[in-house]
């Protein structure tokens, strides 16, 4: 099972969702990246909230989806 890398930013009200292109094989080695890139956002931007999520190839699909339709409201 491979794990994609998730990373939702909301800065100065505005709102963001990215991903890496790069697969990973674990989920621990997702999590250290997220870990990582939370690390860094908290540092270089304190005011900025959001989420990081390690998600199966599957999950990221659903993910998709369902952020492409409230994209359209």
């Amino acid at each position: 099972m491979k794990f994609i890398l998730v990373v939702y930013m909301c800065l100065a009200g505005a709102c963001e969702s990215v991903y890496e292109q790069k697969l990973y094989d674990t989920r621990e080695q997702c999590e250290v990246a997220g870990q990582e890139v939370r690390d860094y956002a908290m540092s270089e931007f304190p005011q900025s909230s959001g989420e990081v999520w390690c998600l199966t190839e599957d999950q990221f699909i659903k993910y998709q989806e369902y952020y492409d339709q409230t994209q359209d409201t």
